[in-house]
């Protein structure tokens, strides 16, 4: 077990600004620093780092923490493989925990599944390197393209093509509960149970942090006359380690180059990324062969702004892509088109290593100009299918936040128009722009130049009630002796919910740490944030606290008051009368205590 206090030293041993400076571009504003999120897209600097408490705060997606936390949410793994990463870079070794010790969802039920999975994976490796039934299928891969070191990088394997070998591996291993709720293995009409991979080239897919966690199997051979027909790829069920609306092909290794490239590749398949590792691009991720969700879009966002779509390029590969845009509607987006209606590994394998690397990153196209493109009606010429098109375009240009951009745009439309020249279709922009602008003033979004947010400006925005409890909270923490004082009222709890938890934990261990956070909910640890940006003096002024608690005390009042007030018009509404009339009594008894 690792000591809280070996914790803490690690913690206090780094600068919180020099870690986050490492992957966030930080400017001293004031006492803090700021610079733009990396947890979402943003153009204006939210994100604040408080050197002096050693915490950041973002004030457009409201996500907090310290080092650890930042690790943890930034690079995707777990509290203690933070702390391990933040200790090694300050020359502390840590141990890690048993699971017991580790995150909630790392100590419920999923390490046997892990373990299983990575059985499988040895398995299948060595099937296809080391057995004489896997020299076939190694041939294959070889004229394919591949060699040795890209079949170790992905860790191929082959499942054999008959029988239950994989079975016969790990059922001594693992209890029948977990095999048969692996994915791995299938259960016939007779109980027997049997391996769900045949005959198939074997890719694993891992999450974040590098643990395998499902499979998709490749047919690699021309199915016997007669047979039935069968899917080229074949997955992993979902389980309780994979979700395949969620996870991404190659993306724990593809993560580390996008930090430093800040940007991602979007292909459809395995072989597409393959082909794109084997081209000296590293930064490929694919869907599981499925469309592209929104939880895949929450995914990517924990690593990259900038998407780049490199989808087939047949036609089901242009509908996909045109698809994604809308689901990337909020993601800075760029689409290469693999020319020839071929896909990526197909180009490579046609062309050279080179010719791939040169299309994907020099041949890319924006939003507007792949949409252009796409959209561009077959009957070109027709005046009516002009105009629908130029409306269709012209809010997409409008968006645009280049100017220069946007004329550029209004050329190359007004170019491929009979009917339409320039100023025609600037002025139809000009009415999407005004149109949108029109929209965001009644919906109350347009936003006059205001200087940048900060700590002072968000805790204005609490509620009276919640602000008069962080104060309270924030003194228990600096001085034991006022911990110790309420803990010894029977009559004291915090209204807020997650205040009363940390409270409870400051009760119970006499301070909140890093590993007490990890342990709790997204509410709770942004409201440990929340109350850290009480900007308090050092010392406790007289009557501080008797003041505060009567303000607390006076908006609990005007609470209760509210709620009785609700449950009397309810009443009236509802036609009980007699309701009604008591719950007024309780309002103005009510009333009269707050006077």
């Amino acid at each position: 077990m690792v000591d809280k206090q070996l914790i803490s030293e690690i913690k206090n041993s780094v600068n919180i600004v020099d870690v986050i400076g490492e992957v966030v571009q930080l400017t001293k504003a004031g006492r803090n620093f700021l610079g733009l999120c990396p947890f979402h897209g943003e153009k204006t600097p939210s994100f604040n780092v408080v050197e002096d408490k050693q915490f950041y705060h973002c004030f457009g997606c409201g996500r907090s923490g310290d080092v650890f936390k930042f690790i943890e949410d930034y690079r995707g793994v777990s509290f203690m493989e933070a702390v391990q990463i933040v200790g090694d870079q300050v020359g502390i070794r840590v141990q890690s925990l048993p699971p017991s010790q580790s995150r909630p969802q790392q100590a419920d039920g999923k390490q046997p599944f892990y373990e299983i999975h990575q059985e499988a994976t040895k398995f299948y490796h060595a099937i296809l390197m080391t057995t004489k039934m896997g020299e076939e299928a190694r041939q294959y891969l070889y004229d394919r393209g591949l060699d040795d070191e890209v079949l170790r990088h992905f860790q191929i394997g082959l499942a054999p093509a008959e029988g239950n070998y994989l079975y016969q591996s790990v059922s001594g291993k693992f209890s029948e509960n977990i095999l048969a709720d692996s994915g791995l293995f299938h259960i016939s009409d007779m109980g027997t149970m049997y391996d769900a991979f045949q005959d198939r080239i074997m890719f694993p897919l891992s999450d974040d942090t590098g643990r395998v966690i499902a499979f998709s199997g490749r047919l690699w051979r021309e199915p016997a006359e007669g047979a039935k027909p069968q899917g080229k790829y074949k997955n992993s069920r979902s389980t309780l380690l994979f979700n395949k609306s969620y996870e991404l092909y190659h993306l724990d290794k593809a993560k580390q180059v996008a930090k430093k490239k800040h940007e991602l590749y979007l292909m459809e398949g395995f072989m597409d990324v393959i082909a794109a590792y084997r081209a000296g691009i590293e930064n490929a991720v694919a869907s599981m062969g499925t469309a592209l969700t929104q939880e895949h879009v929450a995914h990517l966002s924990k690593f990259t702004k900038k998407v780049i779509l490199a989808y087939d390029g047949d036609k089901a590969g242009r509908l996909a892509t045109a698809k994604a845009l809308e689901v990337l509607e909020k993601q800075e987006v760029e689409v290469v088109q693999i020319p020839d209606q071929m896909d990526p590994d197909e180009y490579l394998n046609k062309n050279s290593p080179q010719a791939l690397a040169d299309l994907l990153e020099k041949t890319r196209l924006s939003r507007v100009e792949f949409l252009m493109d796409y959209w561009k009606p077959d009957n070109i010429e027709n005046l009516q299918a002009q105009i629908e098109f130029v409306e269709k375009m012209a809010p997409l240009i409008a968006q645009t936040p280049s100017v220069t951009a946007q004329n550029t745009y209004i050329y190359k439309l007004a170019d491929l128009l009979v009917d339409f020249d320039y100023l025609q279709v600037e002025q139809t922009v000009n009415a999407s722009r005004l149109q949108m602008r029109s929209q965001r003033q009644e919906q109350g979004k347009i936003q006059t130049q205001a200087p940048l947010a900060s700590p002072t400006v968000v805790q204005k925005q609490l509620p009276r009630l919640v602000r008069a409890e962080n104060h309270l909270l924030h003194r228990m923490k600096d001085f034991p002796y006022v911990l110790n004082e309420y803990r010894l009222r029977t009559d004291f709890s915090f209204d807020t919910p997650a205040l009363q938890t940390l409270y409870q934990l400051l009760c119970q261990n006499g301070e909140v740490t890093s590993q007490d956070l990890s342990e709790q909910t997204e509410e709770v640890q942004r409201a440990w944030y929340l109350m850290l940006e009480e900007n308090l003096p050092d010392e406790i002024a007289e009557n501080e606290l008797e003041e505060v608690e009567e303000t607390r005390n006076r908006e609990l009042l005007r609470k209760e008051s509210q709620q009785i007030g609700k449950k009397v018009r309810e009443a009236s509404h509802s036609g009980d009368a007699d309701q009604a009339l008591l719950e007024l009594e309780r309002l103005i008894a009510q009333k009269r205590r707050m006077e």
